[in-house]
C-alpha cells in the first residue's frame, strides 16, 4: 500500500511539474496578470496541450476546479521551468526503481505469486541464471521492461496519432498496426494481450507493447495466450486486476459499430 502511495505521489508530482512549468512558459513579457487569468480560466485547454505535449494519460491529472483556485493564489513568475532531467528521473523510478523495490519485498512477491506474476520456476528455468530468454520470453529476470529498449521510437509514433485523453481507440490502432502485414487474427491477438487494462483503448506503454508483440511475432516466435508478468506495463503492475470472463472487443473483430458501442 506504501508502495502504491509512492507511486501515486510520484505521478501526482511529475504532472503538477508539468503543468506549472508550462503555466510559467506562457507568460509573456507585459500584461502577465491578464494571461494568468486567461490561463487559469482555459485551464482545460492547458490540460489537454500538456496532456498531448507529454503522454500523460488522463486520469493522472488533478481535478480542474480545485487546481483553478490553487492557482488563483500562486505568482506564475515563481513556477519553475522545465526539467527535463528531473522528469526523467521520475519516469526512471517508476519504470525501474519502483519495480526493483517490489523485487525486494518477500510480502510483495508472496502475493505476485498468488496472482501468478512471480518468477518463473522449476523445470530448465532452475538450470540457467536470470535474466534469460528469447523471443516472447526476452526480458524475463530483467529489472528494465524489455519495451523500454525500443520505447523511444515507439512514443514518436504514438504521439503523432489522434488520441483521447491521452490513449488510442480500436480504429487508430488498427489503421498503424495493419502495416505490419500480420493477419487479422495475430493482430487481434496481439490487441487483446496489449489491452492489459481491457478498457477497450491503448495508452502509450500498451502500444509499446503492441509493436514490441509485434516485433516478437515478426522474427518468427509464437505469442501466448496470456501475457507474461515481465511484459506487463510498468504504471499497471502495481494493482491488482480482476479476470473478467468477457469476451473483450478487438477491432479486428468482425463486428458491427452498433455492437462496437454496445460492448463498451
Amino acid at each position: 500500500r506504501r508502495l502504491n502511495d509512492l507511486i501515486k505521489r510520484a505521478k501526482a508530482a511529475r504532472i503538477h511539474s508539468l503543468i506549472v512549468s508550462y503555466l510559467k512558459s506562457q507568460l509573456p513579457m507585459i500584461g502577465k496578470d491578464a494571461k494568468k487569468k486567461d490561463l487559469i480560466k482555459h485551464l482545460d485547454v492547458v490540460f489537454e496541450t500538456v496532456q498531448n505535449q507529454y503522454g500523460v494519460p488522463a486520469a493522472d491529472f488533478p481535478d480542474l476546479d480545485v487546481m483553478k483556485e490553487k492557482l488563483r493564489k500562486q505568482d506564475f513568475t515563481k513556477f519553475p521551468n522545465y526539467d527535463k532531467a528531473l522528469i526523467a528521473k521520475v519516469d526512471k523510478m517508476l519504470a525501474e526503481d519502483i519495480p526493483r523495490i517490489m523485487s525486494l519485498l518477500p510480502g510483495e512477491e508472496q502475493e505476485k505469486n498468488r496472482m501468478g506474476l512471480g518468477t518463473i520456476k522449476g523445470g530448465v528455468f532452475e538450470k540457467v541464471a536470470m535474466p534469460y530468454g528469447k523471443g516472447i520470453d526476452a526480458g524475463i529476470g530483467e529489472n528494465i521492461w524489455i519495451v523500454t529498449r525500443d520505447k523511444s521510437k515507439y512514443d514518436d509514433i504514438f504521439n503523432n496519432l489522434e488520441q483521447q485523453n491521452g490513449k488510442i481507440t480500436g480504429r487508430i490502432a488498427r489503421d498503424e498496426l495493419v502495416k505490419s502485414k500480420l493477419s487479422n487474427n495475430v493482430l487481434g491477438k496481439i490487441w487483446r494481450l496489449a489491452d492489459h487494462d481491457q478498457d477497450g483503448l491503448l495508452d502509450n506503454e500498451e502500444f509499446a507493447l503492441a509493436m514490441h508483440l509485434i516485433k516478437v511475432k515478426c522474427e518468427g516466435s509464437q505469442l501466448p495466450e496470456e501475457l507474461p508478468a515481465h511484459l506487463i506495463p510498468p504504471t499497471q503492475r502495481f494493482f491488482k486486476f480482476m479476470k473478467i470472463k468477457l469476451e473483450r472487443c478487438s477491432p479486428f473483430s468482425l463486428v458491427t459499430e452498433k455492437e462496437l458501442i454496445r460492448s463498451r
